[in-house]
């Protein structure tokens, strides 16, 4: 049996965020999208974030109520995604995954992540 928590909470979803993010800004094919072509205010952007992942996983209202796929079309507008964005964010994002969660919700997670993925480089790049 896993000893690893589901995410399930908000505050395993904050964790999550704080991890993930943490990889993300850490990578220089990464930071820069999020830093200058993003110029995200990364205390800002978390809470943001973690309220978009409440609403997926937990179906939490009124939280996340921004179009997401607008904001990634803005930042593609500005500076072209490339296909390893899209591998570089969902080999962090699973490897985090797997590295601190297991259960329901993670496997939900997981296969959000990968559907958001396909669905954001079909409509981003064709």
């Amino acid at each position: 049996m896993s000893t690893k928590p589901d995410l399930d909470t908000p505050e395993a979803i904050h964790t999550l965020v704080e991890a993930f993010y943490a990889r993300l800004l850490d990578d220089p094919l990464m930071r820069p999208v999020f830093m200058e072509t993003a110029g995200i205010r990364i205390e800002d952007h978390l809470p943001r974030i973690e309220a978009y992942w409440r609403k997926m996983l937990l179906g939490e209202k009124g939280g996340y109520t921004r179009n997401m796929v607008a904001r990634h079309e803005a930042v593609h507008a500005h500076e072209a995604l490339r296909p390893e964005h899209f591998e570089r964010w969902g080999l962090y994002f699973h490897q985090t995954l797997d590295e601190r969660f297991s259960g329901p919700m993670t496997d939900r997670a997981h296969e959000l992540a990968d559907r958001i993925l396909a669905n954001l480089q079909r409509w981003l790049l064709g």
